[in-house]
């Protein structure tokens, strides 16, 4: 599984979690090597996303991470900036 593939089977793993907990997911980026890959998670919402909810949603991610990544990795929680929200694909 290459990169984008792997980001979007992330996406699709923590895309319903993240409006029961009240944000909204913009992007997963998976950078670095296979075996230890850095994974970069986007996160907003109404009036910004704070430490506080990102902090949160580290925990959260974490959990659903560690059924689907097998190897050791890097977990980023950032809010957007100028960051575009992941087109979804036909077969989404």
């Amino acid at each position: 599984m290459n990169k984008v593939e792997r980001a979007q089977q992330l996406y699709n793993a923590l895309e319903a979690k993240a409006m029961t907990e009240g944000v909204e997911l913009i992007d997963v980026e998976v950078k670095g090597q296979p075996n230890n890959p850095i994974v970069i998670v986007y996160l907003d919402k109404d009036g910004g996303v704070g430490i506080d909810a990102l902090t949160a949603a580290n925990k959260w991610i974490d959990v659903i991470f560690d059924d689907l990544i097998s190897t050791r990795y890097t977990l980023e929680v950032s809010s957007p900036g100028g960051r575009e929200k992941r087109a979804q694909s036909a077969d989404n």
